[in-house]
């Protein structure tokens, strides 16, 4: 081989040794840039997660300290938007009276649950929202009873794709409603406002400030004594990448959150 090709294969040699040692090099560039965003976004998700549970921390000594939960500072069942700032973050509150719905697992009660009242509501929910087709409310109140009651598994779940039981166990998330027989999206969508999973099987509701088609519907229960307890707080922490989200129950008395869920709360 002459000096010539020597040198060109030489040359070649070189530059393929830069390219593989750029490639190399970029490659590693890119790595570490990705594993150094992951790392910003977990440290950002647990600086979120802190900011947002101290939060939680303010709503609830707010409603232990308010002298009468029955006589909250906004008129409506929702509070206006409460904007906090913690550790230098801007944090956005909302507080829902969660008497203002009608509470799932008063259907389980042993003696006298509100069945008629619940199928009332179904029919007035469904004729507001101009929905027709789904199962009539009588029904519908008799499979969410079924589907809390431990002693009852109705076969029909076993017959979905794929196999499941019904809950036997009380809701924890109104939304678990979607899962009962008979339930369909668009009667959903049109009960979600009016209804809730609050702990224990009572059905006190705020006669004050519950929205009026609720009020229809439970006109004929006798009311329950004692002042509004279960609150539900929405958050958002709002950090340099993105929006964090967190969705509370709270008993409000008692200074304890009874659900805490680090995302949007439901409708």
């Amino acid at each position: 081989m002459s000096g010539r090709g020597e040198r060109g294969v030489a040359l070649i040699t070189v530059l393929l040794v830069v390219a593989l040692a750029v490639t190399a090099a970029v490659g590693m560039a890119v790595r570490d840039h990705a594993q150094i965003h992951r790392s910003g976004l977990v440290f950002e998700q647990e600086q979120a997660r802190s900011l947002l549970v101290g939060g939680e921390m303010v709503a609830l000594r707010f409603l232990e300290q308010w002298p009468d939960l029955d006589a909250l500072p906004w008129d409506a069942c929702v509070s206006p938007p409460v904007p906090l700032a913690l550790d230098g973050y801007d944090l956005v509150a909302r507080l829902e009276n969660l008497h203002c719905r009608f509470n799932l697992n008063s259907l389980a009660r042993a003696e006298e649950p509100p069945l008629a009242a619940f199928a009332e509501l179904v029919a007035r929910a469904a004729t507001e929202a101009g929905v027709t087709g789904g199962p009539d409310g009588e029904t519908l109140a008799l499979a969410v009873r079924d589907w809390m009651d431990p002693a009852t598994d109705d076969p029909v779940y076993q017959l979905r794709t794929p196999p499941e039981r019904s809950g036997n166990r009380p809701f924890r998330l109104a939304s678990e409603l979607t899962r009962v027989q008979g339930m369909t999206p668009e009667l959903w969508a049109a009960l979600a406002p009016y209804v809730t999973a609050r702990p224990g099987t009572d059905n006190l509701i705020d006669r004050v400030r519950a929205p009026e088609l609720l009020l229809d519907a439970v006109a004929g229960l006798p009311e329950e004594a004692g002042d509004p307890r279960y609150f539900r707080l929405s958050l958002v922490a709002r950090l340099p990448q993105r929006d964090f989200f967190h969705c509370a129950v709270l008993d409000a008395p008692n200074g304890r959150t009874v659900i805490r869920e680090f995302t949007a709360c439901e409708t």
